[in-house]
């Protein structure tokens, strides 16, 4: 079976690790005699998930184009390791024990749900990565042909899209954080101030 080369610019990608929210990659084309290696990052941190490269060095020498790579990624590997030590609880991930699995007749219109573990890179597997409460998209509706589901990261406040399947279900009461309990709470207090703020200003 044959694998599809992967291009940046005339570049062949000949390494590439996802670690965070970027994928470092390193790439060669033996053709540019002053510079073959290249070392960049990928994000795809956009509503159509299209591949956006930016960070690019060129060079000349393959090892200091591998020490860039690893280079690249051991920042990013502290970088979450300093993320995981400013959460200021501990947050297990949510298996479906904890959630009422969807089913095609389900709303997911202002639910809190969790994403599957196995849909997140394992570095971002726990509770406050998976918890979000779903504003949008056709994915949301019961029986929608449509997929997309745009949604609120209950920690962070990030809009993101995921896919209706890739929700594990809508979280059990019982098994709602209190962290996420005290955020919901503070949100819907915020929605419910915003008519009046309306109001006051004509």
């Amino acid at each position: 079976m044959e694998h599809s080369i992967r291009m940046v610019h005339s570049y062949k990608v000949i390494q590439a690790i996802e670690i965070g929210k970027v994928e470092v990659i390193l790439a060669v084309d033996e053709r540019q005699q002053d510079k073959p290696y290249l070392v960049c990052y990928c994000m795809r941190q956009n509503p159509l998930n299209m591949e956006q490269y930016y960070g690019a060095e060129t060079g000349s020498d393959y090892l200091a184009a591998m020490q860039d790579f690893v280079e690249r990624i051991q920042d990013e590997v502290a970088s979450l390791r300093n993320e995981r030590d400013e959460q200021p609880l501990n947050m297990p991930v949510l298996t479906a024990n904890e959630c009422n699995l969807l089913t095609n007749e389900a709303s997911l219109e202002n639910e809190l749900l969790a994403i599957r573990p196995e849909r997140l890179r394992p570095e971002y597997r726990t509770a406050n990565h998976q918890l979000v409460v779903a504003v949008g998209g056709f994915g949301m509706s019961a029986h929608s042909r449509g997929r997309a589901v745009y949604v609120k990261n209950v920690f962070s406040g990030k809009e993101q899209r995921w896919n209706r399947d890739d929700m594990m279900g809508s979280v059990k009461p019982e098994h709602i954080p209190p962290w996420a309990q005290l955020r919901l709470e503070q949100h819907q207090a915020s929605e419910k101030r915003k008519p009046i703020q309306r109001r006051d200003a004509r």
